[in-house]
């Protein structure tokens, strides 16, 4: 999230959580134990009689695959797999597929991970230490994830029993960093997390800046917009697909030309924020549906894990103790990784694909034939790898390259103490360049209680990596666009933006910086290799479900129609699935399918949802929609 999501996320939770209670009164003797309406990645409700807030089939992944899984059922002779893209998507598609019995070889161009990975910096290493790490931006796991827990639970990692999944720890708060006084907002109602969150530093932090807030909040104009997120609660999945997804954000929460200026903050930090989304073009379903996802947590009743709560990281570097550990999982499941390898064209013939034109490191081409593709590439590489062959069997493939990226792009500067911040996530609210960041190092004690002393020169000693979401608007010092100013540049305006308002970090902190190297500056400027795909309203028919009209081949992404509804590592791997159960289907295989969650609802508002399934059907608006 990539994942910045965590920030404005937990800004909301307070003033939802008491529309929440309110709302659930209302529901009382109308919310029954009585079937729940989910959502299929089609987008088709299908009725199911788990009970919302409720994970299934287990809370406790273990490392070990499936006991139901079959690794022999694949139909003989088709059960060769080319995947071609090595991030997220990618691997999840060849975990699942080599684990049921498919020869898989995974054709990636640059590294493995995709956005998710970390990589070196060109900090100076000396006396046998590691490289400093960098990456595309910091990595977040909300406590509602559910195909990612599974996954990483099935990557083995010495010491664990639960594998990598036992590689995230709790992250107990998130501060808004202001001018004035910051916010410590605890990660939820557990005493553990209410506990790490206090300080009497941060408590008196956080009095002051709520006497800051306090005068600003619009409560007509916030009564309004937090009453639009009970209707939604209480919206049918007919409703949500067929109505909501259409809609802007903005103009789902009544925010217009005439708003409140912090109410207009207060939706658009929502939105760019969140996932880099402008409020204007964000479509409602998704971020109310984040905003439901979040209530869950902030209730304790959606962890999918138990013992993982809301917020979580990572305890080390991303390659460390995730990406790296898969890539040595996939090669015990005999899955052939072939880095430096970038699909060029795909062949067709009659109907279907029958090879992939390949172009490895050294320049070289070469056929690759196999009965089944999964491309599992990000939308703006996949629109052009589709040919005028390709489209003429398959128009909707088309449609994909209308589907909207932004820019969502990390910085980590590199520091000379461990003094932190916040204990938590930050976000920089007063910030233009809408950041968001975290301590990280402060999280690896486990496995590197010195940082200094395993990674670089001994100078840096600890590491805060920020989110930057908006590019597009003028910085503070240097008046320019992120996107027009030169990667020193943007390291220059972003660190002074930061310690503007922070308390405890200061400028002669700075020990250097890395910014994401998927951004190329040609002198006047960039060229983003790894751009966000932004949910805009109206997108969702465009996005894929997995299969195509050519029989054998097959999309994943985090673009696919995901029951998280988001461009994360979850809808990623979600879209892996997907294209793994589609060849499941396709081959005959009799084994069991890759699990995919259904998207939990809040069962005080079952029954309103499911009544309201019948007003929509109608043509009536929701009750509470006045």
């Amino acid at each position: 999230m990539a994942d910045s999501e965590v920030n404005r996320r937990k800004v909301l939770k307070g003033a939802a959580a008491g529309s929440l209670a309110v709302a659930a009164a209302a529901t009382a003797g109308v919310a029954q134990a009585q079937p729940t309406t989910t959502t299929t990645p089609s987008g088709t409700p299908t009725p199911t009689t788990t009970t919302p807030a409720t994970t299934t089939p287990s809370q406790t992944p273990t490392s070990a695959p499936s006991a139901a899984m079959n690794t022999t059922a694949a139909a003989p002779g088709s059960n060769r797999v080319v995947v071609l893209g090595g991030g997220v998507a990618g691997m999840t598609a060849a975990h699942e597929l080599s684990e049921r019995g498919f020869h898989v070889t995974i054709y990636e161009p640059r590294a493995w991970g995709g956005k998710a990975r970390s990589m070196d910096s060109s900090m100076p290493v000396s006396g046998g230490r590691k490289p400093v790490p960098g990456e595309h931006g910091y990595r977040f796991f909300p406590g509602y994830y559910q195909v990612t827990w599974d996954t990483m639970a099935r990557i083995p990692f010495p010491g664990n029993k639960n594998g990598v999944m036992d590689n995230l720890v709790t992250v107990p708060s998130v501060g808004i960093e202001e001018r004035g006084g910051n916010l410590t907002i605890p990660g939820g109602f557990w005493t553990g997390d209410v506990l790490e969150a206090v300080n009497i530093n941060w408590i008196l932090d956080t009095l002051l800046g709520g006497m800051t807030w306090i005068p600003k909040i619009p409560y007509g104009e916030m009564y309004n917009i937090i009453r639009k997120w009970v209707v939604y609660l209480g919206s049918s999945d007919e409703r949500r697909i067929g109505q909501w997804e259409k809609v802007p954000f903005d103009k789902y929460c009544g925010i217009g030309p005439g708003s409140n200026p912090t109410a207009k903050l207060i939706v658009s930090s929502i939105c760019r924020d969140f996932v880099a989304a402008k409020e204007n073009l964000a479509s409602a379903k998704t971020i109310c549906g984040e905003i439901e996802c979040i209530l869950l947590s902030f209730l304790g009743r959606n962890e999918h894990v138990k013992g993982k709560t809301f917020d979580n990281c990572l305890c080390g570097p991303t390659n460390e103790v995730w990406i790296d550990p898969w890539v040595e999982q996939l090669e015990k499941l005999n899955v052939d990784m072939q880095l430096g390898s970038a699909c060029q064209s795909l062949t067709v013939k009659d109907g279907k694909i029958t090879s992939a034109v390949i172009k490895d490191a050294s320049g070289a081409t070469k056929e690759v034939d196999a009965d089944w593709f999964v491309v599992a590439l990000p939308p703006d590489k996949v629109s052009t790898l589709f040919s005028p062959e390709i489209l003429a069997i398959d128009p909707s493939l088309g449609r994909i390259k209308e589907l909207f990226c932004d820019w969502m792009t990390g910085i980590q500067f590199y520091l000379n103490t461990d003094t932190i911040e916040s204990p938590g996530h930050m976000l920089f609210i007063e910030s233009p360049w809408r950041m968001s960041g975290i301590h990280q190092t402060h999280h690896w004690k486990r496995l590197h209680p010195d940082f200094s002393k395993d990674y670089g020169d001994g100078s840096v000693k600890s590491i805060l990596s920020v989110d930057i979401s908006d590019w597009r608007t003028p910085g503070v010092q240097n008046k320019k666009r992120a996107d027009q100013c030169s990667p020193q540049e943007v390291a220059k305006e972003a660190w002074y933006q930061i310690t503007s308002t922070a308390d405890k970090i200061h400028s002669n902190n700075l020990v250097g910086w890395n910014l994401d190297p998927g951004m190329k500056w040609n002198g006047s400027s960039y060229t983003n290799e790894d751009p966000l795909l932004i949910n805009t309203a109206g997108s969702w028919e465009i996005r894929p479900t997995g299969p195509t009209k050519i029989p054998n081949m097959f999309l994943a992404g985090d673009y696919n129609q995901s029951q998280i509804d988001l461009a994360t590592m979850e809808g990623a791997n979600e879209g892996g699935r997907m294209a793994a159960n589609a060849i499941l289907s396709a081959s005959g295989s009799t084994s069991k399918k890759a699990t995919i969650w259904p998207h939990k609802t809040i069962k005080e508002f079952d029954g309103i949802r499911q009544q309201d399934a019948g007003l929509y059907r109608q043509g009536k608006k929701q009750i509470w929609d006045s």
